[in-house]
Formats: C-alpha cells, structure tokens, sequence
C-alpha cells in the first residue's frame, strides 16, 4: 500500500511534471480518500497513505500556481469496486453503502478538467455532516466512530 500510494505517485509525479512545467501545460489526478482527513485504526496505513496523497498533492497544486499545470486530488467516500471485497472492508458499517465507481471517477475528471484542487465524491448526505463536524470533534472520539465502523459486522 504504501508502494502505490506513496512510492508510485511520487515518482510518476517526479517523472511527468517537469514535461509538463516546461510546456506550461498540463492536469494532474490524484486519487486520494476522505479518508485522509481522519486517523483509521484497524486501517492505519491505508488512511495515513491516503493523507500522504492529499498533502501532496494540494502543495504540488501551490507550487505551480504560476503555471499552466494543475493538481487535483480526488477524496471519494467509500466506493464500489474491488477494494471492498479484496480489503475485506464490505463487511463493515463503513461500506454499508457505497458510492458508483462511473459517478466518482466522472467527478474526478470533471474536477481535474476545471483545475480545481480536491474534490469530495460519493458522500451520503449523512457522511457529508459527518465529515462537516470531523474538525470540530475531540480526536478520541473520532478514534472510537472510525473504529467501531471498521470492525468486521457479524
């Protein structure tokens, strides 16, 4: 996981993104989580890789605000494709009801296209209050939701 989420993009980043400086042109889309913006026990490095993702990415996007190339970090919920199964996470709370992997994958191109910095996809209405109050919420009990939501449900 941190091979693909860390090693990989940093390095596919490193290798295009001159090109891209020097033409001045050029979109960047990372794939991130709205998992990057909360700790994950039972999942630590997935959701710590995932907030690598989003750093960065949103300082790479500040880096090249006097250029033409962009960086757009996609924060989809959880979604469905093969990472619930694989992962073992579709028998928890947390993938109770996933978003459409079409309708995540067109908000991220759409996103990237209009050179937006993050975009949050497939959230329930419910997860969207959620994620509003994650800022707010002492960090033991964020601990304690993300936890018992992983937990494999019986």
């Amino acid at each position: 996981m941190i091979d693909l989420n860390i090693k990989a993009l940093t390095e596919l980043t490193r290798r295009f993104l001159p090109d891209f400086v020097k033409r001045n042109h050029g979109k960047i889309l990372n794939v991130g989580s709205t998992a990057a913006f909360i700790p994950g026990p039972l999942q630590a490095v997935y959701y710590a890789s995932k907030a690598y993702v989003r750093s960065f990415s949103l300082a790479i996007a500040s880096e090249l605000t006097d250029t033409n190339v962009t960086v757009t970090v996609l924060l989809p919920g959880a979604t469905n494709t093969e990472f619930g199964a694989t992962s073992g996470m579709d028998k928890t709370a947390l993938f109770n009801k996933t978003a459409s992997s079409m309708k995540v994958s067109q908000d991220g191109y759409e996103a990237m296209m209009q050179g937006k910095l993050e975009k949050i996809s497939g959230l329930t209405f419910g997860q969207k209050i959620m994620m509003a109050f994650v800022p707010l919420t002492p960090i033991k009990i964020i601990l304690k939701q993300v936890k018992s939501m992983q937990k494999t449900i019986k």
